[in-house]
């Protein structure tokens, strides 16, 4: 699947450097026709850096093209996956992280926002060079080396940032959108916070309607229910976070906000027709 890989990762126990929470970096070079299987993102945002070649990025099943020189974000609860060329392997660099730094959290979330699986690409070769900078620096033991780290990682969620263009349409116009549109925005609303969702009234102050008009829109339009539709994505991300074998059944449970270990089972033994133990074997 791939000639070259390294792997930094803290997915069990997040480490902050600083404001920012370190996840996982790397380095991937793919043989022909390599593929990373589709796998469940965390609280976690991703910047995948395309150092070589060309391929396909999938996101919640969206296709994207990418080739040398793209950098690609992905969002809290995306559903990711990478397929390399096969006349061209493609070679990326990737970071995965969040941060505490309250400015960049609410930049970061008016990208979510704003931009869908097929509007995340951008370049900039400062943020190539620092993931680049990061990736030789986090095995050193020298002195600095936490300090060093953390103002790498801060850059490189700067430059992000501000790689994204603000002449998106402002988030008001979400409201006068059509009922199409609208059941499209709360879906990707729900896909990108299916680890923060407390209940589904929130969506009500997200999209400034009532959520009784807004669960009678999204029924009407999509034959589902919002509750339906939050429920199955809850559970396709625990199956597939089952599948990584990477996190304890129970911190999968309290990760996707259910009451108890007994609750999740139920559900996902009704979804699936195993239990979560069973469907990780």
């Amino acid at each position: 699947m791939y000639k070259y890989h390294i792997d930094y990762q803290s997915f069990n126990n997040p480490v902050y450097y600083q404001s920012t929470l370190f996840i996982q970096l790397g380095r991937l070079w793919f043989s022909p026709s390599g593929v990373m299987g589709k796998h469940a993102h965390g609280n976690l945002y991703e910047l995948t850096v395309i150092t070589d070649g060309k391929g396909t990025l999938y996101t919640n099943d969206v296709p994207t093209a990418v080739s040398k020189g793209d950098i690609y974000l992905s969002y809290p609860g995306d559903f990711h996956e990478i397929r390399s060329s096969e006349d061209e392997p493609m070679k990326y660099d990737f970071f995965a992280f969040n941060t505490k730094n309250e400015r960049l959290q609410e930049e970061l979330k008016r990208i979510v926002a704003l931009y869908g699986c097929d509007e995340r690409v951008f370049r900039d070769s400062k943020v190539s060079s620092a993931i680049s900078n990061a990736i030789a620096e986090y095995p050193s033991k020298e002195e600095y080396h936490d300090e060093l780290l953390a103002l790498i990682f801060e850059q490189i969620i700067y430059y992000t940032v501000r790689g994204f263009k603000a002449d998106k349409p402002s988030s008001q116009s979400k409201y006068t959108v059509s009922a199409d549109e609208l059941c499209y925005q709360m879906m990707h609303y729900i896909d990108t916070n299916v680890y923060d969702i407390e209940k589904l009234s929130e969506l009500a102050e997200v999209f400034n309607y009532n959520y009784s008009y807004l669960s009678d829109v999204f029924r009407r339009t999509t034959g589902n229910t919002l509750n339906g539709y939050y429920q199955a994505r809850r559970l396709d991300t625990a199956a597939l976070l089952l599948s990584e074998k990477k996190l304890r059944v129970n911190k999968i449970a309290e990760m996707l906000k259910y009451s108890s270990l007994y609750s999740f089972s139920k559900a996902f033994k009704s979804r699936f027709g195993v239990s979560p133990k069973s469907y990780r074997q």
